[in-house]
C-alpha cells in the first residue's frame, strides 16, 4: 500500500509553534507555515513581514501570510487532508474564527493551544482533534522536577504513571540493568540508559541506547530513564545521593 504523505500546516508562529515547526523540519515532515494578517493595521503589517524575515532566517521556506479567519483565503493554500495546528497564543477570538473557516473547508485535522483553562474548555467542545495546554504541562513538569530535586527529569504521562531521568545510584555503579532486575525487584521498567563521556556524538550530545544496553556496565557517566508508578520510580530517585 502506498503511503500518503502528510502535511503540516502551522498557524501563527510564537516560540511554541518555532520548536514544533524546527521537530517537523529536522525529521524531514512537510511544513507550512501560515500567518494571520486581517490587512486592516499598519502595525500588525510590519509585524508580519518582521516575523517572516526572521523565519526565512532560520530556514523556512513555505510561509504566507492571510486572514486565516477567511475560508476562501485559507482554501488557496490549506488542503482537507493536512494536519493543522494552531500554535499561537494570543487573540482568542481570531482562533476561534480560524477552527470555523478550518471546518468549513473541510479539514479533518485540527489541532489547538489553549493558554487558558476556559480557553481549553471551550476549544473542546468545537470538536477539534485535540487541546494542547503546553504552560499548564509545562508547569506541572516544573513543579514534580522542583519537588524531586535528585531528578533530572520527570513527567507524569498517564495517571499516576510518570517517566523520570536519573542519575545513577552509587549502589548501582559496576552493575548492570539486567543484574538489577528492576521489573521484578523495584517493579519499573528501564526505558533506555544515557551517556555523557567520550561516547558521545559529533554535536557533543549525550549518547542514547534505546537497546543493547542491558549489559552495560553502569558507571557515573550514565543516567537511567525509568517509567513506573509514582512511589517506585520515587524511591529510586531517593537512592541518588
Amino acid at each position: 500500500m502506498k503511503k500518503i504523505n502528510k502535511r503540516y500546516v502551522l498557524i501563527g508562529m510564537g516560540a511554541f509553534g518555532i520548536e514544533i515547526a524546527k521537530t517537523l523540519r529536522n525529521n524531514n515532515e512537510d511544513i507550512l507555515i501560515i500567518l494571520h494578517n486581517d490587512f486592516d493595521s499598519t502595525s500588525k503589517l510590519k509585524d508580519s513581514l518582521i516575523t517572516l524575515k526572521r523565519l526565512r532566517e532560520m530556514g523556512f521556506e513555505y510561509l504566507y501570510e492571510t486572514d486565516t479567519t477567511n475560508p476562501m483565503a485559507l482554501k488557496k493554500h490549506i488542503k482537507q487532508t493536512d494536519i493543522v495546528i494552531l500554535s499561537h497564543g494570543k487573540n482568542f477570538e481570531t482562533k476561534l474564527l480560524t477552527i470555523e473557516a478550518l471546518k468549513e473547508i473541510n479539514v479533518q485535522e485540527i489541532y489547538a493551544r489553549a493558554t487558558r483553562d476556559m480557553h481549553a474548555k471551550v476549544l473542546t467542545k468545537m470538536g477539534i482533534t485535540r487541546v494542547i495546554f503546553p504552560e499548564k504541562q509545562e508547569g506541572k513538569r516544573f513543579a514534580l522536577e522542583l519537588m524531586n530535586r535528585h531528578v533530572i527529569a520527570m513527567d507524569e504521562v498517564a495517571p499516576g504513571v510518570y517517566i523520570i531521568e536519573v542519575s545513577i545510584p552509587k549502589k548501582f555503579l559496576g552493575s548492570s540493568v539486567r543484574k538489577l532486575r528492576f521489573r521484578d525487584t523495584m517493579h519499573v521498567s528501564v526505558i533506555c540508559l544515557k551517556e555523557n563521556s567520550s561516547n558521545c556524538n559529533k554535536e557533543g550530545e549525550e549518547k542514547v541506547y534505546i537497546q543493547d544496553f542491558r549489559d552495560i556496565t553502569l558507571t557515573e557517566n550514565h543516567t537511567l530513564v525509568i517509567a513506573g508508578g509514582k512511589e517506585r520510580v520515587k524511591n529510586i530517585a531517593d537512592m541518588v545521593s
